[in-house]
């Protein structure tokens, strides 16, 4: 597998689901267990089937991460009242199932073998058609290109340049995703910018992507 250390973007700004993505499978199922309201470490540890010890371990983790937070509860009889954990504000398990269907989906049709690549551009094309036929119409006036080009911003690949040269895309929101199968996802990604293009009127053959091709991003060609 090509080392893509340092090369290619950045984590997407919000960077939850990349976060989430880089996750250990243990840590991960904790984060999936908190909701908006803080819980006590012995009612999340024991829904897990976890230590608490290694619970508030996972905990501490996550809010080191910026991914939970640790909260005062109420006080219950005596004592000092203990610490509860939930998921920081604005993010959700949404993201955290995202990010781990994706790494589910990327081992698994890894594994299966065959035109790994050439699937998923064509399962990407779909996604790409789809995204466009969403969207009123005209949500980008200047063409098929800039329409793209919104729609990449749209979903955290911070765009940079010219649609008619080299685009620069400075942000992933899969990154770590992509980095363990770029096979995989950067295959999707191709194929979606090319449905996309198709959808929205312009013509997809002479797209081209080349994942982490460079320091700070990957290239983007639509022409």
């Amino acid at each position: 597998m090509q080392n893509t250390e340092g090369w290619g973007p950045a984590p997407t700004r919000d960077g939850t689901a990349d976060l989430v993505a880089g996750l250990s499978a243990q840590r991960r199922r904790v984060f999936e267990a908190l909701g908006d309201q803080p819980r006590p470490i012995g009612s999340i540890a024991g829904s897990l089937g976890l230590h608490v010890n290694t619970a508030r371990e996972h905990l501490d983790g996550l809010v080191a991460a910026g991914l939970a937070v640790r909260t005062r509860l109420a006080p219950k009889g005596r004592g000092r009242p203990g610490w509860g954990y939930a998921a920081r504000p604005a993010v959700t398990s949404a993201a955290g199932e995202y990010a781990t269907l994706a790494r589910v989906l990327a081992d698994h049709v890894a594994a299966q073998g065959g035109d790994v690549r050439g699937d998923m551009r064509r399962l990407g094309r779909g996604w790409g058609r789809a995204l466009v036929e969403d969207l009123p119409a005209a949500t980008a006036p200047g063409g098929a290109d800039r329409q793209v080009v919104e729609l990449l911003a749209r979903l955290g690949f911070a765009p940079d340049g010219a649609p008619e040269g080299c685009l620069h895309l400075r942000e992933c929101p899969m990154l770590a995703v992509a980095r363990e199968r770029p096979d995989v996802v950067c295959s999707v990604h191709h194929g979606m910018v090319e449905g996309a293009l198709e959808a929205a009127g312009g013509d997809p053959d002479g797209v081209r992507l080349e994942a982490f091709a460079e320091i700070g991003a990957c290239r983007l060609h639509l022409h």
